[in-house]
């Protein structure tokens, strides 16, 4: 099987199995999500630990579970603030040359990517005035479909018209052209999920809004996760994932671009 087929079913498994996540909503979902927060935030610390790094892992990835779940446990925030005041007085009981170090990797693992995962669980459990029925599924469908989008559409017009290189210090394949093309891949796609199931919910300016924050915060997460993984001179996140690395290689640009996702809907329409 070739590494592209491979990476091709890969792919697909993963958005079918996602997608019947958020169908499911609730606790399944909740709890599928804060697996992959821990599981992503597991290869986090693998590459802080190859940057020097010797993070608290277990509490870490406890408070990332907490922080993932966040919209369906009780008094979470009060329970993170008390995890991070013990990570804090964990670094004086550990003879360590690399306190701040550690206590610093530790609570990065906490915020990417367990945090911004937490993102999706609290737009698809959103329960607002505004979204009826199977809104908040729709709109979340919509934007991982937005987020997807802009992969599948940055890859193309890359291919085909791309020539001036977007960060090549970082990523020397990703072009202007590539991007331009998946914001407008996004714009295509988002706008799609209005006219077919969300015109009741989304107006123009929220998909143009939306379609931003998956066209132009993907390609940059995708960057920074790159970026990451340069500095430790690593190729992939981990090696569990057949033709993708590791989990993170295949969430880093919808783990940036759902959380603006949801500031602006929360800013603009309120979603608790």
């Amino acid at each position: 099987m070739s590494n592209l087929t491979q990476r091709t079913l890969t792919a697909i498994v993963a958005a079918a199995l996602a997608i019947g996540a958020v169908w499911l909503g609730g606790w399944v979902f909740a709890a599928v999500m804060g697996a992959v927060a821990v599981a992503a935030q597991v290869e986090v610390y693998g590459l802080l630990r190859k940057a020097g790094a010797d993070p608290f892992v277990p509490l870490g990835l406890g408070l990332g579970l907490l922080t993932s779940m966040r919209a369906v446990i009780p008094g979470s925030l009060n329970l993170l603030v008390l995890g991070g005041l013990v990570v804090l007085l964990g670094v004086l009981y550990r003879r360590k040359a690399t306190p701040l170090l550690d206590a610093s990797a530790t609570l990065f693992g906490v915020a990417y990517p367990a945090a911004f995962v937490g993102s999706f669980v609290a737009l698809r459990l959103a329960d607002p005035p505004w979204l009826v029925g199977h809104d908040a599924f729709w709109l979340t469908t919509a934007a991982l479909f937005g987020i997807w989008g802009t992969d599948t559409f940055a890859y193309f017009a890359g291919r085909a018209f791309g020539r001036h290189p977007l960060f090549p210090r970082v990523s020397p394949k990703k072009t202007w052209e590539g991007a331009v093309g998946g914001a407008v891949g996004a714009l295509v796609v988002v706008a799609g999920f209005k006219l077919a199931v969300l015109d009741a919910v989304l107006t123009w300016a929220d998909v143009a809004a939306i379609a931003f924050a998956c066209g132009v915060a993907s390609p940059f997460g995708d960057l920074v996760e790159s970026h990451f993984k340069r500095s430790v001179d690593v190729k992939d996140s981990a090696t569990w994932l057949p033709g993708h690395g590791g989990l993170l290689d295949r969430i880093d640009a919808a783990v940036v671009a759902m959380p603006l996702v949801v500031l602006y809907l929360d800013l603009t329409k309120g979603l608790t």
